[in-house]
């Protein structure tokens, strides 16, 4: 098992937003992207379609940068 910091930023009802996600997964059965999804314990097959379900706009999912992780 892999736990990665997550960052998913993008805009929710006209307002930025900018979330922090720990997200823990088996490299050998599932991608980040998967890992994703199932933490919001969704069906959706991708991260666009999650972004749908979630109502986000203009979302994506990144690494944080590594002077968010000093500290």
């Amino acid at each position: 098992m892999i736990e990665e910091k997550i960052v998913i930023e993008g805009v929710i009802k006209g307002m930025k937003f900018s979330k922090t996600l720990n997200v823990k997964y088996d490299p050998e059965t599932e991608t980040v992207e998967e890992a994703l999804i199932h933490f919001y314990n969704s069906r959706a097959l991708t991260f666009e379609e999650l972004a749908v379900e979630q109502r986000w706009q203009n979302c994506y999912w990144t690494y944080p940068a590594s002077m968010d992780l000093v500290g």
